[in-house]
């Protein structure tokens, strides 16, 4: 009786171990495959890159910059960026504005990235306003105005830019019209991403402490797990102290 007890036990383990085994031989093959593909990405990019193409040009640069499925190359992010940007591409001018306000790969240079922004404003980027309200409203390179901030926010905001409506809710917050914050909080609704998790986490901190709405521990954790699911670590920290 007890060897096959053993023997059943042995034989669970065995299943158990096997079926690990080939979940992370998925895993790793899932993985190849992404990097196989990604990279066949750059090296079509690349050749169409090097015979002109300005998205191509673009698009590379964006990828290097961000290290999107490769690892960030800052140099050929600019390098890249210059060339689409000589050709008017405004997307690649808001990352050139981005390498020189972060000083990656370069020596942070505020003037020559609010003059980027700037630019790639200028030919409709619905980016680019963000980065420039983030500038005024620290007082980087520029004289430190919230007005000009919400100016800024508020071109972002009405071109769909959700980080744009997100700075603008956090301007409200800091003057107490919550009411009006929680309108631009709740652009973010349906969306589940990386740009919509501090908007849920926003939410969830203003129902948690009774901000400009009744005070509510079921809203707040609904809107703390939206965040958790679209990629935020601090809403799944602020979650486990919610009483």
């Amino acid at each position: 009786m007890k060897k096959k007890y053993i023997i059943a036990v042995l034989i669970l383990i065995l299943v158990f171990s096997c079926g690990k085994k080939n979940k992370r031989t998925r895993n790793f093959k899932d993985n190849v495959t992404l990097e196989n593909k990604m990279n066949d990405r750059i090296k079509e990019l690349t050749e169409k890159a090097k015979k002109g193409d300005v998205e191509a040009q673009a698009e590379l640069g964006e990828i290097y910059l961000q290290g999107n499925g490769v690892k960030a190359d800052y140099k050929k992010s600019m390098e890249w960026s210059k060339k689409a940007a000589e050709k008017k591409n405004y997307r690649a001018m808001r990352n050139i504005g981005i390498l020189y306000l972060e000083g990656l790969g370069v020596k942070k240079d505020y003037k020559k990235a609010f003059d980027s922004f700037s630019s790639s404003v200028d030919g409709g980027d619905a980016q680019g306003p963000r980065y420039l309200g983030i500038m005024s409203e620290n007082g980087l390179g520029v004289k430190k105005s919230l007005d000009d901030a919400e100016f800024y926010y508020e071109i972002g905001d009405s071109s769909g830019d959700l980080v744009s409506s997100y700075r603008l809710g956090k301007l409200y917050e800091k003057v107490g019209d919550y009411a009006k914050s929680i309108e631009f909080y709740k652009k973010t609704e349906g969306r589940m991403d990386k740009e919509a998790a501090p908007m849920y986490e926003a939410l969830g901190d203003l129902y948690s402490n009774g901000k400009g709405v009744e005070k509510s521990t079921k809203e707040a954790r609904e809107y703390y797990e939206k965040a958790i699911k679209s990629g935020s670590q601090e809403a799944k920290n602020k979650l486990e102290k919610l009483k």
